[in-house]
């Protein structure tokens, strides 16, 4: 099976040469070349490779979670950190480690979104430098796209330019570096993974105040074949691919069998299609119906079934307020549902508790696993749903009623 790779500096573009690799299915490079996207080489699969500028990877401590909820912690816990408007990244989460470090690795969702888009589709996304290895201290690594990428000991990794012309550091690298001395977290040593000569090593050793040494040129298509198979994979939620099924030669020794199961499975299929037709009208009907009812009442926004359904959901808000009555989600209904479970911590530990748009946000202090965990599981059973994220001082819990 071959695999081919192609590394994007920015958003697809079908005049733009970008870099590319052909592997073998033991890992093997076996060639590599830069043309547009109508002279690519063809392969049993194709993956995506996000050059260091236009990701970043955080690391993140999180309370143990199960891990269908960590990507939705991770999200949660990066919000004071990314400082986006609109729409939300997309994220990748690397699987929890025992000590609770998760690495996220952060995308723009329109260029993901470009990419998921590309025919033929692409069977994976991962980022350039999840791809490079993890030291001591920080390594500077030389992207394929240009400029270079910061990994630190802990697995994050930001994007930093090509070094001014006169040597001197890159701006982000050494804004990086000042920022890292100020909070007593600069690193013992800085590793470059690129070609320089001793005296540009010397010369930033002295800018800096912290040794600059070599490491082993790195080429994100040199990469091992575990680095790309450990690579978190950004195509996941409304971007995720069904994998095609191969028949193998079982197929050929007991065709007749197999025929039968077919036909089988044929009117089966037959049937499951009729019945999801007919489910997939209802709720066409019923999508007409709530966009129709919401428009009728002149609601604002009511464009699409989900726009419907939370503009009726504030109207019957309003409406209960208006009457003196109370919904689920208000201050005091929720907090009534959250206070069997919230009482049940240890004295002390909760420090603070705000609402605000339908959802409480508390903070906690330091919880041991197993308090943090019966907290989760009454809040659940209450019928609150609660994502919770580790801070300098504890945990964050947002609170919401489950849907």
């Amino acid at each position: 099976m071959s695999i081919f790779r192609v590394l994007f500096p920015a958003p697809p573009v079908a005049t733009r040469a970008d870099a590319w690799a052909l592997f073998d299915d033991a890992g093997r490079c076996l060639q590599r070349g830069r043309d547009v996207p109508q002279a690519w080489p063809e392969a049993d699969r194709r993956e995506a490779v996000l050059a260091a500028d236009l990701v970043r990877i955080v690391a993140l401590t999180l309370p143990p979670l199960p891990a269908s909820r960590v990507a939705a912690a991770a999200l949660f816990a990066l919000e004071d950190q990314l400082a986006t408007s609109g729409e939300a990244p997309a994220i990748a989460v690397s699987a929890q480690q025992p000590d609770g470090t998760v690495l996220a690795s952060v995308t723009a969702r329109s260029a993901l979104a470009s990419i998921a888009a590309l025919r033929p589709p692409f069977s994976r996304v991962i980022v350039e430098p999840s791809l490079a290895p993890v030291r001591a201290g920080w390594t500077w690594f030389s992207s394929g796209a240009g400029g270079g990428f910061i990994r630190r000991a802990d697995g994050s990794a930001f994007a930093v330019g090509a070094p001014p012309a006169e040597g001197a550091l890159p701006h982000e690298l050494a804004a990086a570096l000042a920022q890292a001395a100020r909070a007593g977290a600069a690193p013992s040593s800085v590793a470059v993974a690129e070609r320089c000569d001793d005296a540009t090593l010397a010369q930033w050793t002295r800018a800096a105040g912290l040794p600059f040494t070599r490491a082993p040129v790195w080429r994100w298509d040199a990469a091992p074949p575990e680095a790309f198979a450990q690579a978190p994979d950004l195509l996941a939620g409304e971007f995720v691919r069904a994998a095609p099924v191969r028949t193998g030669g079982v197929a050929r020794l007991f065709r007749p069998a197999l025929g039968l199961v077919a036909l089988a499975l044929a009117i089966h299929v037959t049937a499951t299609l009729v019945q999801w037709a007919v489910l997939k009208f209802d709720a066409w009907r019923i999508a007409r119906a709530e966009i129709a009812l919401a428009q009728d009442a002149q609601l604002p926004d009511a464009t699409t079934p989900s726009a419907a359904l939370r503009a009726i959901a504030r109207r019957h808000a309003e409406l209960r307020h208006r009457a003196g009555l109370e919904t689920p989600a208000d201050m005091l209904p929720l907090l009534a549902r959250a206070a069997p479970a919230l009482a049940a911590v240890p004295p002390g530990a909760l420090k603070s508790a705000h609402y605000a748009g339908g959802a409480w946000t508390i903070e906690l202090g330091a919880l041991d696993p197993a308090a943090l965990g019966a907290l989760d599981r009454g809040l659940r059973n209450a019928g609150v749903d609660a994502l919770q994220a580790s801070t300098n001082a504890g945990y964050r819990m947002r609170l919401t009623v489950s849907p």
